[in-house]
């Protein structure tokens, strides 16, 4: 699955992500070879202001409530959309064995961008780590994405969050920009256990 997210407000926390990646983007442009950046001061997204219930689609505390996995997975969403992409999106549940997931369909494609908390543990070792891209926060949080599959089009993240148990999937089948914008948007929501 991928994820696709609209341009969206600027921030303090959105403008040291996107300078972070686009120091990597710009070496990768001029045909520099270089590592995927492995520290960062900056701050990560989820650890802004988390999201009141009443500003995510309410699929998302449907979907979160039904999983196996919420004790150890705290629900994450974006904290917006951008006017024009929120008006034609359709949002729904998407299937992630054990875990949970919100996709959003466009007119013209299916599951275009979604988030979700995966069944699968974030801190195995088995779980891929070859990102083309990758990014350390202050925190400790990792995000690793790149083309899915190696070769795209479509573009998918993981994300590792200390204190979270599940691996977190952002995916965009709209191209490697939303995705990025997708990621910097992202917050924990803040939901109380029934």
């Amino acid at each position: 699955m991928l994820v696709r997210m609209p341009v969206m407000k600027n921030s303090f926390a959105r403008a040291h992500l996107l300078l972070a990646i686009a120091g990597g983007i710009a070496c990768h442009s001029a045909g520099v070879a270089t590592p995927p950046r492995t520290e960062s001061r900056a701050s990560a997204p989820w650890s802004g202001t988390p999201l009141t219930l009443a500003a995510v689609p309410a699929v998302y505390l449907a979907v979160w409530r039904s999983a196996e996995n919420r004790d150890q997975c705290a629900l994450l969403a974006p904290k917006a959309l951008a006017p024009d992409l929120a008006r034609r999106a359709n949002v729904r549940a998407a299937t992630f064995s054990g875990g949970w997931g919100v996709a959003y369909d466009l007119p013209e494609q299916r599951s275009a961008f979604g988030v979700a908390g995966t069944g699968a543990s974030a801190w195995d070792d088995y779980i891929y780590d070859a990102w083309p891209e990758k990014r350390v926060f202050a925190d400790s949080s990792r995000v690793g994405y790149g083309p899915e599959g190696g070769t795209g089009p479509n573009w998918l993240a993981y994300v590792r969050i200390p204190g979270q148990q599940c691996l977190y999937n952002v995916w965009s089948r709209r191209g490697r920009a939303e995705l990025e914008e997708l990621l910097a948007d992202l917050r924990f929501v803040t939901v109380k256990q029934p």
